[in-house]
């Protein structure tokens, strides 16, 4: 993660980041994208049920989900930005 995207994150915000980026990289690797690009014209961070979710309109990305949209969309600026390189 890009350091201004990693300092913009309050201590808990990183500390969610932490704890869902092992199960982010993989559902991520199984979206069916071929790159960060792909990735971030399917996927968006969504309100779903009281938190937030990464969808691609039809279903969500299994397991990766939070009440702190910033957490999300610190993922989600990650995956766009690395995945496939």
């Amino acid at each position: 993660m890009d350091q201004g995207t990693w300092n913009r994150l309050t201590a808990e915000q990183q500390s969610a980041v932490r704890s869902l980026t092992p199960q982010f990289i993989k559902a991520v690797q199984s979206s069916g994208a071929f790159d960060g690009w792909d990735f971030g014209q399917r996927f968006r961070v969504v309100a779903r049920d009281h938190s937030f979710c990464i969808s691609d309109g039809a279903s969500e990305l299994s397991g990766i989900h939070h009440s702190d949209r910033a957490v999300l969309e610190a993922l989600m600026t990650d995956a766009v930005q690395n995945y496939g390189r």
